[in-house]
């Protein structure tokens, strides 16, 4: 929608505020907005009313992982308090078991079906960055923010992200050198803080409206969480079924998805043509790696099992994932 600039007295403009907006924000005369500048733009926002936002769940009919969609959802929308229902003669297996669903996550097994309502929500509850159960009722309990976030705490949390997956990469990439996979046990715990910090990040960024292109960097949260998700794979699917195995013809591909992740994580923070350039070198040597490793499969050269071509269908998601990344960090420069 376009506004004419009305001019009044000497020095002032002033601009009119659509009257849906108005009333779907239900303003008044003398309420308080704030104004945020983006380079050209100029974002209008409501702040007072996301701490107004309130709703409620019931999860008596409700499995663990559809549990885990609604709170993912209610928390990146900003919401400020849940009231849970449930049923207090309902239980529930371990929420982690069901989160992550790998044999090595041996810390959160639990027999099934024992954890009450409130128990499943507690624990739920803590993997939200400043979610706190204020309230525990015999059929509901409700939860709170209780913290009030800050756009500094963005950035932060974004870099959060990057390290967390990097540090997962090298600890993969240390894993495959050394033949030592017991290294690789921490990854999941790892994968659960990316996705923390991915999830506080969206939180902010629907609270705060920060960002000059915000679906860019949605979506590039989106993507980094799934590349956290890939090592996350590997890592299960060298834990589960390669033991006592010669990992030789990993260690070539795994550095080079090592090396391709790094050189984005540079030009994320510190843009220029020259870096983009060599993402394209490094997406290159990932894309003619794998044929030329099949080439010499086929010739008798090596011999690939079929855990190892499914753990190098893992790498060439990551790379491709990477390379989308790159194609969204060049369109913020414009």
């Amino acid at each position: 929608m376009r506004r004419r600039i009305i001019k009044q007295g000497h020095s002032t403009l002033t601009v009119t505020l659509p009257n849906k907006w108005v009333k779907k924000n239900n303003l008044k005369p003398k309420d308080e907005i704030d104004l945020f500048e983006r380079g050209n733009n100029l974002l209008i926002t409501v702040e007072k009313q996301n701490f107004d936002l309130v709703t409620e769940l019931d999860i008596s009919e409700l499995d663990i992982p559809v549990i885990w969609k609604y709170f993912m959802a209610i928390y990146r929308e900003g919401y400020h308090e849940i009231k849970v229902k449930f049923n207090p003669n309902q239980f529930f297996g371990s929420p982690y078991k069901f989160f992550t669903s790998y044999a090595f996550d041996l810390k959160y097994r639990r027999k099934p079906q024992s954890l009450t309502p409130f128990e499943t929500i507690q624990i739920i509850a803590n993997r939200f960055i400043g979610f706190e159960v204020i309230e525990h009722r015999k059929d509901y309990c409700i939860i709170r923010e209780m913290s009030e976030i800050s756009g500094k705490e963005f950035d932060s949390a974004l870099r959060r992200v990057f390290l967390l997956i990097l540090q997962m990469g090298e600890i993969m990439l240390e894993a495959i050198k050394t033949n030592n996979l017991d290294l690789l046990k921490p990854t999941n715990d790892m994968d659960i803080n990316v996705d923390k910090f991915h999830d506080y990040c969206v939180r902010i960024l629907n609270k705060k409206g920060l960002e000059k292109k915000p679906h860019l960097m949605f979506t590039s949260l989106f993507i980094l969480e799934l590349v956290g998700d890939e090592f996350k794979n590997v890592a299960r699917h060298l834990l589960e079924e390669f033991k006592n195995k010669r990992l030789n013809n990993l260690k070539p591909v795994a550095e080079l998805i090592i090396q391709q992740l790094n050189a984005f994580y540079s030009l994320f923070y510190s843009f220029n043509k020259e870096k983009v350039i060599e993402m394209s070198k490094r997406d290159y040597d990932v894309h003619f790696y794998l044929p030329k490793l099949y080439y010499k499969e086929s010739k008798k050269e090596i011999k690939l099992s079929e855990i190892e071509l499914e753990i190098f269908n893992h790498f060439r998601r990551m790379s491709k994932l990477i390379n989308a990344l790159t194609e969204l960090r060049l369109e913020m420069e414009f």
